[in-house]
């Protein structure tokens, strides 16, 4: 490489290459890649990553494709604080178990050879401990961001999948901007990683210069714009913006507030306004990941769904459709609903032993207060199981809906659950003249009871995660209003009666089996059936 050593710096003492010199080493990291061998040479990409390290915003967002680098390039940017032992730096994921598979994992791509790590507290300390240190941290907890960091100083934080953190608001940015902070000599940074929301998300929001209102995809001349904000409210909404720090002050809400801190600090205007970039990714600009994992878009996409195809297009729209039984608003309104408990027990379950999730919840009336779910049970740990989910819960046996098509056929020739009441998609409904099934009945009336309120959830459930077969880790809350959008009324049903979708079709509209909302919306025969009594469509069961 000593060739492409520019002269004119070497003039005055300094190593510095010239960009043909990055560009040869990029070429070398491209054939090492196709001969299947390590890549030595840490190296941004054209494009994308090089203008993300190009910009000098106090705040980058970066992303909106996937595929596009984004994290490495995070990571990376910090290899110049390493020399600095008075540099703290962090890395931050919304929930616990993704630190590790997440920008953890990525970490190592990174820093391997620049530093040690350690396992067990996901930290790095680099040059044998004589240089920075890096930590990697869950936010998994808003509420108690700003008690665990009160007075730590970060000179460099990375969150990564920052729309993770920012689906109600901007709280949990802003908390940590404020340890964003140095004494150690060097400039604070923040970058920030994110794949596309709608505006269900408050960060759609925030980045809403940078995007077309017509298409919902970012304007090509905006990503890499440097912008100024001034936050002079708790709201998204109470942002004064400007293309320089002169214009977010003469703003009618930011130059009385500033002047008043002007005043008690000696310090400038300028030094109130924060700078932010929005750079847009790109999966094409991802040369190494083009070579090194051909099939990577192949494995996105198989995921299926309208999520999907905005994570790959880069559409921050919010995946929707008029279609939907159930609007997000419903779902919002269900989530926040005051308790609807009345002291009667009632539990029920979606059936599975193999790739989909056995999925069980139990209702103390119409509020939802405990549930379960996992994937790949062992068939001869499932009855103890849900017996002792019944016991914990004060459920009788009589009050237990399971779906009996396909694997439930099991669980109806158990003895174990033989006053239980099996739940058959085909039965019966109990008006033909209204339904096509009982399943397409539940459906609509618990849609009809969401709508008028009458179901509440503990709020603790909603934020339980899980992971699903392709390793992806979701909250109760996001698969719910997920999996809303397989409820939808099948066209051009026989007799005008109402019929739900079926199951295959409900798979292409999300991407995989609605296993959560089924377990819940079964439950409504147990509300409709009376005590030893039995109705057309609806198993006989008794006290």
């Amino acid at each position: 490489m000593q060739e492409y050593i520019d002269p004119i710096f070497s003039e005055y003492g300094m190593t510095v290459y010239t960009y043909d010199g990055i560009e040869a080493l990029r070429r070398e990291n491209i054939k090492r890649m196709k001969q299947g061998k390590r890549i030595y040479e840490l190296v941004p990409q054209k494009g994308f990553q090089e203008n993300v390290l190009l910009s000098d915003a106090d705040i980058k967002i970066v992303g909106g494709k996937r595929g596009g680098g984004k994290t490495w390039v995070g990571l990376f940017e910090a290899l110049p604080y390493i020399f600095n032992p008075d540099v703290n730096m962090y890395g931050f994921r919304k929930l616990e178990d993704d630190v590790a598979r997440g920008i953890w994992k990525s970490s190592k791509q990174v820093f391997k050879g620049f530093g040690t790590s350690n396992e067990s507290t996901f930290e790095w300390k680099f040059l044998g401990g004589k240089g920075a240190t890096m930590k990697m941290e869950h936010l998994q907890d808003p509420k108690k961001i700003s008690d665990r960091f009160r007075g730590v100083e970060m000179a460099y934080i990375v969150i990564e999948e920052l729309a993770e953190h920012t689906r109600d608001n901007m709280n949990t940015l802003f908390e940590l901007l404020s340890s964003n902070r140095s004494t150690s000599g060097v400039k604070p940074k923040c970058i920030c990683t994110c794949n596309p929301v709608g505006k269900s998300n408050k960060l759609r929001y925030f980045l809403d210069w940078y995007i077309d209102p017509d298409t919902d995809r970012v304007i090509p001349e905006r990503s890499g714009h440097l912008r100024y904000f001034y936050r002079f409210g708790q709201d998204v909404s109470e942002i004064a913006w400007g293309d320089t720090p002169e214009e977010v002050y003469e703003h009618p809400n930011v130059k009385g507030k500033v002047d008043a801190l002007c005043a008690s600090t000696g310090q400038s205007y300028r030094d109130f306004v924060t700078s932010l970039v929005f750079i847009d990714g790109d999966f094409k600009d991802n040369v190494i990941l083009h070579v090194s994992d051909s099939k990577y878009m192949s494995r996105i996409s198989a995921r299926g769904g309208e999520s999907t195809t905005n994570d790959i297009e880069g559409i921050w729209r919010d995946v929707d459709s008029g279609q939907c039984m159930l609007s997000m608003e419903d779902m919002e309104a269900f989530f926040a609903n005051t308790e609807r408990r009345d002291g009667f027990m009632r539990a029920s379950a979606d059936v599975a032993l193999t790739g989909d999730f056995f999925v069980i919840f139990a209702f103390d009336g119409h509020h939802i207060f405990d549930m379960e779910a996992w994937r790949g049970a062992m068939s001869e740990s499932v009855i103890p199981f849900i017996e002792a989910f019944l016991k914990k819960n004060g459920v009788r046996k009589e009050n237990f809906t399971y779906d009996a098509n396909g694997l439930g056929l099991w669980l109806s020739s158990s003895t174990a659950f033989k006053r239980s009441v099996p739940f058959n998609n085909k039965s019966t409904a109990s008006d033909t003249r209204l339904w096509n099934n009982l399943k397409s009945e539940c459906a609509e009336k618990f849609v009809k009871s969401i709508k008028q309120k009458e179901f509440s959830i503990a709020d603790g459930l909603l934020q339980r995660t899980f992971t699903d077969k392709k390793g992806y880790s979701f909250t109760l809350r996001d698969r719910l209003m997920e999996e809303r959008r397989a409820l939808k009324r099948k066209e051009n049903t026989e007799g005008g009666r109402f019929e739900i979708i079926g199951k295959p079709q409900m798979k292409l509209e999300i991407g995989h089996s609605p296993d959560f909302i089924e377990s819940l919306f079964m439950v409504i025969h147990l509300y409709e059936h009376v005590h030893s009594v039995i109705r057309r469509g609806f198993e006989r069961w008794s006290s």
